[in-house]
Formats: structure tokens, sequence, C-alpha cells
């Protein structure tokens, strides 16, 4: 009993520190921003023209015969066009997991788009519409669900006629191969849409200015299911937020503590975020989380990397070496002095200890630039996040200090920390 008991105490010890080292925030999420992919992915809005005032069904995976469905469409326009908008919050209506949107006046040059977002094929009563952009203008419209939360927020660019001419014919040929019972109005009368999955805002965690976000991984206009959506962090100055990377997301748990980002030695724990992303809570940690790391005497995995100079490496080569190996970022707190200190340990420790640091960068030819005028003496290499997941590394700025053979001594030591430690020794 009196072993119980002091198990209890040690325990209810545990959770007040814990409680007494963290602060909790509640920080509102009032911008959209952009994922890494949203540059990248070309999505193509097909519109179809509306003959008899009856458009076809349309389903995800084009298992489904289509049917015609009668609709009712805003008068004084000469020509309209129908098309579909990826968005699987909408589970109502013929064409779940879609917004159905009629343009008026499609071969013009500003078009109007109307939408159906009552889902009762009635482009009238939604009190909705939009003009879109010029050839290579944009627009960004958001779409909510008629009675509900569920929005959608879309770049619409017109595409140039005279651009990707080769492109534009394979998909001419495509939509009019794919359904030849519709009239395809042709890409150059078409937009590129980019939706956006992430909802973010400005947060003071640690002393540190960040950015936090909430990314709706299926696209439903939810932004807190476990298991699919993700807590996202990113630095002040970061144009784009990584919502599949580990050191920079986390994704959302039924469980409490298994939503986490190390950052700057704190760790930002997910607490709870509002059904459609208005806020997010989180708590800040002093100290980083040591879950997925090699435990300690045990050797790190082996592993390949690859230097600025584009050479690649195995870290087996470095066997009868210590290894200090480094992650950080430009954007990190004391960057400076820790590439700094980076210098001073591979100089006057060359003998015995390998130096590596893995540097976050947003363009590879920034690492080039870094490593060409740097002087470096240490191995510069490129990030890589499988790499991060096989070693454990949730947040930027680690570390991990290793004996010969890769036997792991501590974690997170900074550079200057190592320094000192080891200029004690001497």
């Amino acid at each position: 009993m009196i072993l119980r008991g002091a198990f209890f105490l040690l325990v209810i010890i545990f959770q007040a520190v814990r409680l007494f080292a963290q602060q909790e925030m509640t920080v509102e999420l009032t911008d959209c921003a952009r994922d890494d992919r949203f540059d990248r992915l070309n999505s193509n809005l097909a519109l179809f023209e509306l003959k008899n005032d009856t458009i076809l069904t349309w389903d995800f995976e084009g298992l489904r015969k289509a049917k015609a469905i009668p609709i009712i469409k805003p008068e004084g326009f000469k020509a309209y066009a129908y098309g579909y908008v990826f968005f699987a919050g909408n589970y109502q209506g013929n064409n779940p997991g879609f917004i159905t949107v009629l343009l008026g006046n499609p071969y013009h040059a500003k078009p109007t788009l109307f939408a159906d977002l009552n889902n009762n094929n009635n482009f009238v009563d939604d009190n909705y519409s939009v003009i879109l952009p010029w050839r290579d203008d944009t627009a960004e419209i958001e779409m909510c669900l008629s009675g509900t939360k569920l929005c959608t927020k879309i770049k619409f660019t017109r595409h140039l006629m005279e651009s990707k001419q080769m492109y534009k014919e394979l998909m001419n040929e495509f939509y009019q191969l794919t359904y030849p019972s519709r009239k395809f109005i042709g890409m150059d009368h078409c937009y590129r849409i980019q939706q956006y999955q992430i909802k973010c805002g400005l947060a003071l965690a640690g002393g540190d200015s960040i950015r936090v976000a909430l990314f709706d991984a299926n696209n439903n206009g939810i932004y807190n299911e476990p298991d699919s959506d993700r807590f996202v962090l990113a630095n002040l100055t970061d144009t784009l937020f990584y919502p599949f990377d580990d050191l920079y997301s986390s994704t959302i748990s039924k469980k409490s503590g298994f939503c986490f980002i190390d950052k700057n030695g704190k760790q930002i724990e997910f607490v709870s975020a509002s059904p459609y992303g208005e806020n997010v809570i989180f708590n800040v940690l002093d100290q980083s989380n040591n879950s997925g790391h090699i435990k300690v005497g045990k050797k790190l995995p082996r592993f390949k990397y690859i230097t600025w100079k584009g050479d690649r490496q195995k870290i087996s080569k470095l066997k009868k070496y210590e290894l200090y190996i480094y992650f950080g970022s430009p954007q990190s707190i004391n960057f400076a002095a820790d590439t700094a200190a980076l210098r001073v340990l591979a100089s006057r420790y060359s003998k015995y200890l390998g130096v590596i640091g893995f540097i976050e960068v947003n363009k590879s030819y920034e690492l080039s630039i870094f490593g060409q005028y740097s002087y470096l003496n240490w191995t510069l290499a490129y990030k890589n996040k499988d790499l991060n997941h096989k070693l454990g590394i949730r947040g930027l700025p680690s570390s991990i200090y290793t004996k010969k053979r890769r036997r792991v001594i501590r974690y997170n030591l900074t550079p200057n920390e190592l320094l000192q430690e080891l200029n004690r020794k001497e």
C-alpha cells in the first residue's frame, strides 16, 4: 500500500510539474494559406455546354451512368456552360462530393459564375453569383453550402490561349473522347482551380513568433477530424505550409499528447480545434518530445544523404568517428550562432568528430548558395523528410550526438552546448 501511495504521489507531482511548465494558447485562424502542393497541382474545371436546360450528373470515379437533370437557370445570357467543383463536404443532391456550377456567357471575356449551393438544381434561388477573370487573371472565390458553415475557397485562373498549346489539345481530345454525350467548350474557355485547404493565424509561442494552422486533409470543410486532418506550424516569414512534413505538422489524434510538433526546444501540443477551423487551442511545453528517438546507447540505423554539392554519401563511412548531426533552418532561433559553433567543432575536434548539418531551405539552390559562400569545414546536406522520420526528428532545430559506430549519447544538444562539453573534457 505504501509503494502504491508513493507511485500515485509521483504521478501527481509529474502532472503538476507538466502543467506548470505548459502554456495554453488559443489562436484565431482568420486567413487561408497555401500548402506546398498548391502551386504544383494543375486541376482543370471542365465546362460543358448547357443543352435544353439539362445537365448530366458527374461522379468522382466515373463509374455511375450519367443522368439527365433539368435545371432552372438565370436569364439574360446568350449561352451557358456547366461544370463541377470538387468539395467532399457536399453529401446532398445528385452529385455528392461536388458543387455544381453554371456559367453565363462562358465564351465572353468575363463570364458570370452561379453555384447550386442548396443542391436543388435551381441556380436562381441561391443568391450567389461572381464574375470570373479574363485570361491569366485570377479571382479567389468562397463557396459555402446553404444552411451550413461548410465552405471552400478557390483560386480561379483563366487559361492563356497561347501557352501550353499541346497540353490543351490533348485535354480537348481527352474530354471529347471520355464524355461523348457532352459538348466540351474547350480549354481556352476553362479555368485552372486551386483550392485552399489551410486556415492559419499568428501566435507568440515560447518567445517565437510563428504561424499556426489546420489542414483540411480530405477537403470537406471540417478541420479537426482525428486521423485525417493535421496541425501545422510555419515560421513567421514562410509563404507556404508543409502539412505532409513531420518537422512541421502532426496528424490530429483522439488521444491527448499524440499530436505535437517540436520547435526551438519547445513542444507545441495540439489540444483542440473548432470544427470549421475558426480557432485552435494548443499547449506550449518547455521540453521537446523524445518519442520516436532511438534509445540512448543504441545504434542509429544506416542512412544515405546528399551533400550540397550533389554527392551521395553513406553514414557508415564515418563509423570510426563520433558524430554530431544537426538539423536546422535559417529561420530557426540562434541559427547564426549554431553554424558558427559547428565551424569550431569541425575545426577543433576533426580528428575524432564528424559534423553533419541537415539544413532546411525553401529552394534547393539556396543550399548551394549557402555552401558556396560560407567556406564550410563541416558537411552540409539536404534535409530529407524520410530521414527525419527514420531518426525520430520532430522539429527544428534538433541534434543527435553519437559515439563511434552511431551509438546515441544524447539528443538536442545545441552546437554551443556540445562545444562547452568537449572543451571541459580537454
